[in-house]
């Protein structure tokens, strides 16, 4: 099945901000840029690495990866206590600013936090940067998906070493989070203790994953022993068989 998102135009570069460096992505190539440690992070190396591998760069999206992010009603929203909707999750670091995506057509905003360093460095780059966070790139997707559908649907993100959850009935959102694992067992622990804590039964909803890629064919298998009701949104044919570690973003551009 089909979702509706944006995907790469031939001039079109993504940045994957990611824990441990950036990937650059394009509609016909991604490379990946390691970063240990972004206070020693030189602007000229990468754009000598961006001129080496030869990225197109006429119009250039930036989606954060590397932080939590929380979701959080409009309504509620006050933009001078934006760190107080991440305290309960994350320890803000010095290096790091609170900033925020706002979505008034869905009526909610992503509240997150970026490494300053590292968007100083590719706005210096790259002067015109959109910069949004992952959250906020599939949420107004799945909330236009959800609408008019009365059944429950739990939609999974998941790329190496985390994965996310968004509970929606009909386009209300009920749960959003963000989990680390690193193996299956952890995936499994975690989407089904959502699903206890939700009363979730087997029949009461539908279970989508975002994409469906070769290199997480074991956690398919493993949900699928206990829930038939499985679905799989926008998975290219050719994406099938990418190593990239957040396949279902590698051709998107927010």
């Amino acid at each position: 099945m089909v979702l509706k998102t944006n995907k790469h135009q031939p001039n079109d570069l993504s940045i994957l901000v990611l824990r441990d460096g950036f990937s650059f992505c394009t509609q016909k190539k991604s490379c990946f840029y390691p970063v240990e440690d972004s206070s020693t992070i030189d602007p000229k190396a990468i754009s000598d690495f961006l001129d080496q591998e030869e990225l197109v760069s006429e119009t250039v999206y930036l989606i954060h990866l590397e932080g939590l992010s929380s979701i959080v009603p409009l309504e509620l929203f006050e933009k001078e206590n934006a760190a107080f909707y991440l305290s309960k999750g994350l320890t803000i670091e010095s290096n790091q600013q609170v900033v925020f995506d706002l979505l008034e057509p869905y009526n909610q905003v992503v509240v997150y936090s970026r490494d300053e360093q590292k968007w100083a460095v590719l706005k210096e780059l790259f002067p015109t940067l959109e910069a949004k966070h992952a959250t906020t790139t599939l949420l107004a997707p799945l909330t236009d998906f959800s609408m008019g559908t009365p059944k429950k649907q739990l939609f999974v993100h998941i790329r190496e070493g985390a994965f996310e959850l968004f509970l929606f009935q009909g386009a209300q959102l009920l749960f959003f989070n963000s989990f680390e694992q690193q193996q299956l067992d952890e995936f499994l622990y975690y989407l089904f203790y959502i699903t206890e804590q939700f009363y979730l039964k087997p029949e009461g909803f539908k279970l989508a994953f975002l994409g469906e890629y070769d290199h997480f064919a074991e956690y398919y298998q493993g949900v699928q022993e206990y829930h038939n009701d499985l679905i799989f949104l926008d998975a290219p044919s050719e994406n099938h068989q990418t190593k990239h570690p957040v396949p279902f973003l590698e051709n998107k551009i927010g």
